[in-house]
């Protein structure tokens, strides 16, 4: 029976990290993915031409010091998103351009969108990201939901409407389901609202040469296979004061400390022995995962980018809430890329394949026109209908969550330490959170394996 340091539970960003920070340490370590692959969230599909789809996390921006180093140290290149030409506003299946950061509103629908993002960003000063229960008027800001702080703060209902599409778009999941405390917390863990829904300068600055899943892949061949098992899932963690009993569907191991690295509907899979203490049990069950679906199409030409068009679009009551332009430096293919979120991405689900891509075209050529209704190829990718991801780009606690059970979030039990980008206080639901997580779960094996020497 094999024996371990650490063994790491889930091969995405946040367990590779904490991986490489063991193994640079000295450490004897094993990571167990469910999947056929590493990279968890981030999920880049290539093809037989040498392009490829980027299904999951694709984007790093400003602040995102990790991925970036990551990226330097692999040799992995970045690639800015085009920001020439006119973002198109979709409204009553009608789009009108504009540039910079404010749409085409009427001038008191846009005055009210200013001051309720305003009134926002100035709430989100004075979270405590390490510790959000611990915010000034904690308590009232977690039981209340961000719909209803957006109907009491906003009094026009484009100005309601269009910071709800910015907070589905992040995170997946409706304003109804989360708390203002959370939200204020999520932005500041990320800079801000606005640099999190831009991307000149903000959270969607680059994208990686070769897709989302390239530095995993990078990050897996230097651990090599003996340390990276795919295709194993664990089935149950058995704990002893001594150690801890992994056991897979292929076997059995034994390990001194055992990271969860993986979404936390997944970690309910898993049978813990002893149980997990009730509070972390609840705290499992109120961190639903966001409903996300992208549509990924590719075209002939940048035909968007010859009518003064770069590409991104938003849409107040069309499926495709954003899109981007994601053409790849090489400028092949030219390729746009859709969102479909939160309860859009519900309703969705409910659509035959030849629906959903009547569907996507159709809102395509409102924002871009006529041409964008002939794609050289079209694909529609959801982690929902992943049985090892459940959904993305995160999970989002509900209201109340985080004043009763925040400091079960990443809380170490026993033998036991927690990381995934949800437990982050640093761009949490981004690679770089699911980074940080790693790491700091790694220093914390560290130091528990440091005193037992």
């Amino acid at each position: 029976m094999s024996t371990y340091d650490c063994i790491v539970v889930g091969g995405g960003y946040s367990g590779l990290a904490a991986a490489k920070e063991l193994k640079e340490a000295g450490k004897s370590v094993l990571v167990l993915e469910a999947r056929d692959r590493v990279g968890g969230r981030a999920k880049t599909v290539h093809e037989a031409d040498g392009t490829y789809w980027d299904c999951g996390a694709a984007f790093v921006g400003d602040g995102q010091n990790l991925m970036y180093g990551l990226a330097k140290e692999y040799g992995i290149d970045v690639f800015e998103l085009p920001l020439e030409g006119q973002i198109m506003s979709v409204r009553k299946n009608t789009s009108k351009g504009y540039k910079g950061l404010v749409p085409p509103l009427k001038l008191w629908e846009a005055l009210d969108t200013y001051l309720a993002i305003r009134k926002f960003e100035k709430l989100c000063e004075s979270v405590n990201v390490e510790e959000p229960w611990r915010t000034p008027n904690a308590d009232e800001l977690d039981v209340m939901s961000l719909e209803a702080w957006l109907k009491r703060t906003c009094w026009t209902r484009v100005g309601k409407a269009g910071i709800s599409l910015i907070f589905e778009a992040l995170w997946g999941s409706g304003v109804s389901a989360a708390s203002v405390l959370h939200a204020a917390f999520y932005c500041k863990a990320g800079g801000s609202l606005t640099s999190l829904s831009i991307v000149k300068g903000g959270a969607q600055n680059h994208m990686f040469v070769g897709g989302g899943q390239a530095i995993a892949n990078k990050i897996c061949e230097g651990l090599t296979s003996e340390t990276v098992h795919l295709s194993e899932p664990v089935v149950s963690v058995k704990t002893s004061e001594v150690h801890v009993e992994v056991i897979t569907t292929k076997t059995t191991y034994i390990t001194s400390k055992i990271i969860l690295a993986v979404p936390p509907p997944l970690l309910q899979k898993i049978v813990f022995s002893p149980s997990l203490p009730p509070e972390k049990e609840l705290l499992l069950h109120n961190l639903p995962m966001g409903l996300y679906i992208k549509a990924m199409v590719t075209y002939p030409r940048r035909f968007w980018a010859e009518n003064d068009m770069c590409g991104e679009s938003t849409s107040y009551d069309g499926y495709c809430s954003v899109t981007y332009d994601a053409t790849p430096p090489s400028g092949n293919p030219p390729k746009i890329q859709a969102f479909i979120v939160g309860t859009k991405a519900r309703r969705f689900l409910g659509l035959d394949n030849n629906e959903r891509r009547r569907v996507v075209l159709e809102e395509l050529c409102v924002a871009f026109g006529s041409e964008a209704g002939e794609p050289s190829k079209f694909l529609i990718h959801t982690m929902m209908e992943e049985e090892w991801s459940m959904g993305c780009p995160v999970a989002t606690p509900t209201p109340g969550t985080w004043t009763t059970l925040g400091p079960w979030m990443r809380k170490p039990i026993g033998r036991l330490h927690w990381a995934g980008t949800e437990t982050a206080t640093h761009f949490v639901g981004y690679m770089e959170g699911a980074v940080s997580a790693g790491q700091r779960a790694a220093r914390e094996v560290l130091q528990g394996l440091d005193k037992e020497i």
